[in-house]
C-alpha cells in the first residue's frame, strides 16, 4: 500500500500537470492535494459510520425478526 506522503505527492504531481505546469507553484499544489487528501478521508470517514449505523440497525432488526415458518405467503385473491 502507498504511504499518504506518496499519494499526496502523486496528487499534487497531478494538480501541477492539470494546472499547465507553472513554475513557483510547489506550495499551492502541495496545499490542494493535503486539502484533497483530507476531504477524501473525512467521506471516507463518513461512509464507514454510515455502513456501520446500518449494519447495527439491521442487527436490531435482525433479532425481532420472525423465523421462516411463522412467514406466510399473502393469501391469493381468487379470480370472480
Amino acid at each position: 500500500m502507498v504511504d499518504k506522503e506518496q499519494q499526496q505527492r502523486e496528487r499534487a504531481y497531478k494538480i501541477w500537470e492539470d494546472d499547465g505546469r507553472p513554475e513557483g507553484s510547489h506550495d499551492e499544489h502541495w496545499r490542494r492535494a493535503e486539502e484533497q487528501h483530507e476531504l477524501a478521508e473525512q467521506e471516507s470517514e463518513d461512509v464507514t459510520k454510515v455502513n456501520q449505523q446500518a449494519d447495527d440497525r439491521f442487527a436490531r432488526d435482525d433479532t425481532e425478526s420472525t423465523s421462516v415458518a411463522d412467514i406466510k405467503p399473502p393469501s391469493a385473491v381468487s379470480p370472480d
